[in-house]
């Protein structure tokens, strides 16, 4: 809650409690006025008139201002929910989202989400309407007469009682089944973003059906658990019955026996009533908090699943200006089950302006080093260092600044091409780029979108950039690392999905960019001809093949003439490629 839902909502308490005293006076003044009837008394029949004309009249405007709080209460916490979630979401650093996947998903958010909301508007629209309203008939019903008002307060007591016992069984049988929705909305929202790999393998049929069996599975066990819940209505609903009857036949006695008057019988029967409704009222928001409960418990688990990357008390502040990145005996896992790892007695350097390739077989933690040089997670062995300094005691947002990534399966937003273009620069840095810059930059990088771009650069690219091809969606990709200016580039196969002859160009271009800015950069290669013209080449072998303390790191080169005579798995590499190296016959 922020400052302005809070004042909100006390306004809304002040305003709901003046509605509730207003209405709960007509039951009094409907009684008056039988009794003026009764008694022939003109002028106070015309009072109880006059008041309850005056009594709706009041409530219609307390009714105006609540829903006025309510609004204000309504829109200040989402805001404040939406803004508190996503600084959750966005500050786990990038290995706890690999980690934690099935935890930290859209799907899993969004339904948390939706429940949270759900919650609120139940509170604020019937909640504290009804838990008022009970309260000051209970108060009223008790100063008119105590007696009414303790039996109203013993069916209070039976019946949350009841609602806590009913309560505990919901939390704790929903968990699981919530478990199993949480798996099929997973399964089924893979499905739906792999729709072309499920109809291509002649798999749509057989989802379908899988899918509406284990949807059957757990429809079965959530229904026997909400059946079970239901019938505990059936027990308070007779409970209530019985207050009300009760205090019926207490009051009618007491006008029977000429100790109350028929003024006073009408708000106690009317008030018992009502009292009755509220708590039915409470309990379809009970049961609507109950469903929603397992969604916010797993919403709350994600979002505050403990960060393991975090800035040191004494981190430092890195200057804008070349680099030299170390790599110093590092070594990392992702279980402590795996004992080899996937990281071990790993040593190289990139000096200013250096350009070097990662070279190895798929599997031998060439990604795994781009997270850590990322920090998505911190290494378990080793350190690296960026400017003389221990990367875990740098300010993270200091490095990012410096670095840009060029990731192999491109990430194109919903927006324009300039949306994505610009994506990672400042708001003043995005009104110093001009049109002119951003089309210099495409010709250098041999970028042309032809006839895709219907609007220019405001040509809208669809979700995900499904509007682009793959190569064209790559491109963006690597115009935007480009714009940032970075003193650090990792580029993880930034043109797989392009042609040999376009391939060419546009790396080219990224050597013209890297070397006219004198950006060091890590090139991971996939292919060795993406990375004939490096400064230097380090080559990792799997590290299954490492024997005792023996490092990581085959061999370290200058060039492909001399990588090929020291590097057994370069030689095998570029056979199986048909890569010819110059200079080796």
């Amino acid at each position: 809650m922020n400052d302005i839902s809070r004042k909100a909502v006390r306004k809304l308490l002040c305003f709901s409690t003046c509605g509730r005293l207003v209405s709960l006076l007509y039951p009094w003044l409907m009684g008056l006025g039988i009794d003026a009837l009764i008694n022939h008394d003109a002028k106070m029949a015309v009072m109880a008139v006059v008041g309850t004309a005056f009594n709706y009249v009041i409530g219609a405007f307390i009714e105006r201002f609540s829903g006025h709080a309510i609004e204000l209460v309504l829109g200040e916490n989402l805001r404040t929910i939406d803004r508190r979630s996503n600084e959750m979401f966005f500050e786990k650093e990038l290995g706890l989202h690999l980690e934690e996947g099935t935890e930290l998903t859209q799907a899993n958010m969004e339904k948390g989400y939706n429940r949270l909301h759900t919650v609120q508007g139940s509170f604020l629209w019937t909640g504290i309407d009804s838990a008022l309203t009970l309260i000051i008939t209970w108060l009223m019903l008790s100063f008119l007469s105590p007696t009414s008002g303790g039996i109203i307060f013993v069916f209070l007591g039976v019946n949350t009682l009841v609602s806590l016992g009913f309560n505990r069984f919901i939390m704790v049988n929903m968990e699981p089944v919530d478990a199993m929705f949480r798996a099929i909305n997973l399964h089924r929202n893979g499905r739906q973003e792999g729709v072309e790999r499920v109809i291509t393998s002649g798999r749509r049929n057989s989802e379908i059906e899988e899918m509406d069996e284990a949807f059957r599975k757990v429809i079965l066990e959530d229904r026997r658990i909400w059946f079970t819940y239901v019938n505990s209505t059936v027990l308070r609903s007779v409970l209530s019955g019985f207050a009300v009857t009760l205090t019926g036949l207490y009051a009618g006695y007491q006008v029977w026996i000429g100790a109350m008057s028929i003024a006073e019988l009408v708000p106690i029967l009317t008030w018992a009533g009502m009292a009755s409704s509220q708590i039915r009222l409470l309990a379809r928001v009970e049961r609507e908090v109950n469903w929603c409960i397992p969604s916010l418990r797993s919403l709350k688990e994600a979002l505050t699943m403990e960060c393991k990357v975090l800035d040191a008390p004494d981190a430092v502040e890195l200057p804008d200006e070349p680099l030299t990145i170390e790599i110093n005996n590092l070594g990392h896992t992702y279980s402590d089950k795996d004992a080899k790892g996937v990281l071990r007695h790993v040593f190289f350097s990139i000096a200013p302006g250096e350009i070097v390739a990662l070279i190895g077989r798929t599997g031998c933690g060439k990604s795994t080093l781009t997270r850590l040089l990322q920090r998505y997670m911190d290494p378990m062995q080793g350190s690296i260092l960026v400017g003389g300094h221990d990367l875990r005691s740098v300010i993270q947002e200091s490095w990012r600044s410096l670095v840009a990534f060029i990731p192999q399966r491109s990430q194109v937003f919903d927006g324009t091409l300039r949306d994505n273009i610009l994506y990672g620069l400042t708001g003043d840095e995005r009104l110093s780029v001009t049109d002119e810059k951003i089309l210099q930059l495409m010709a250098v990088l041999c970028i042309d979108f032809g006839s895709r771009l219907t609007n220019g650069l405001d040509t809208r690219v669809g979700r995900r950039g499904m509007k682009l091809s793959g190569g064209e969606a790559q491109r963006v990709m690597i115009l935007a690392a480009v714009l940032r200016k970075p003193r650090f580039m990792i580029i993880d196969e930034a043109t797989s999905s392009l042609d040999a002859v376009t391939q060419a160009a546009v790396q080219a271009g990224i050597y013209k960019i890297l070397r006219e800015s004198g950006a060091s950069a890590l090139i991971i290669a996939h292919r060795l001809s993406t990375v004939m013209h490096c400064d230097k080449y380090v080559v990792m072998k799997p590290v299954d093949s490492l024997i005792n303390g023996d490092p990581q790191v085959e061999s370290i080169a200058h060039s492909p003439a001399e990588l090929h005579q020291v590097s057994p798995i370069f030689r095998r590499l570029a056979d199986l490629e048909g890569v010819r190296i110059a200079g080796i016959q």
